[in-house]
């Protein structure tokens, strides 16, 4: 058993959901309400992000299969979209593909959908995720292979809580500097995933190398 392959995945999958890039924004909706009523948005989201993780692992391969999609037409697509991602990341933001303005205005309006939308999803777990979560999904060999990245999931579901539990101490600890550097951190991981699912996705569409 390679465990050095399930630490890389649940790394991979920390990295892309960048919950410290989050953290202004979850400071910024839950600012001037009660500790209880953040504590309440904050469980919801995280039991959100469990919920999609799991989804995704689990059935999206067969997803794949309904559309007739290969998986390594998926690589290629999905490794694009990650490149975007990091590009993004780098310039220390989230693009317009994870979030709109009116979905922010709305969230203001609403603090309990926030918990939902913006926050677990898009904001935490978006395309990227998806992209990684359905390509290990498919190499996984057996439901022991598949436990184990199940076990990933769920260590980086209490990875993002434990981040935005502790989110006003870590904001004044890094602040906005601190925020934005460790996110173009995250984006190398990101962008170094993009390019292992493109090369791969090539290589198997056209045989090289096999």
């Amino acid at each position: 058993m390679d465990w050095n392959y399930y630490i890389g995945f649940t790394t991979y999958l920390f990295a892309l959901t960048n919950p410290i890039g989050v953290l202004p924004l979850f400071l910024s909706y839950t600012e001037g309400i009660k500790k209880a009523e953040r504590l309440h948005i904050l469980n919801i989201t995280v039991l959100t992000v469990v919920a999609i993780l799991c989804v995704s692992l689990l059935l999206g391969t067969h997803i794949l299969n309904f559309f007739s999609i290969s998986v390594d037409d998926f690589r290629i697509a999905g490794g694009l979209l990650l490149l975007f991602i990091a590009f993004n990341m780098f310039q220390a933001r989230r693009g317009r593909t994870v979030h709109t303005p009116e979905e922010d205005k709305e969230a203001k309006e609403e603090r309990e959908s926030i918990a939902i939308t913006p926050l677990a999803t898009p904001m935490l777990i978006g395309p990227g995720e998806m992209t990684v979560l359905i390509t290990y999904s498919n190499d996984a060999s057996g439901w022991k292979a598949m436990g184990l990245l199940l076990l990933g999931c769920l260590i980086v579901a209490v990875l993002v809580y434990v981040v935005l539990r502790m989110a006003d101490p870590i904001g004044r600890k890094l602040g906005t500097t601190g925020i934005n550097v460790t996110t173009r951190l995250m984006a190398l991981i990101v962008a170094a995933i993009a390019v292992n699912f493109i090369i791969t996705g090539i290589k198997n569409s056209f045989g090289i190398g096999v």
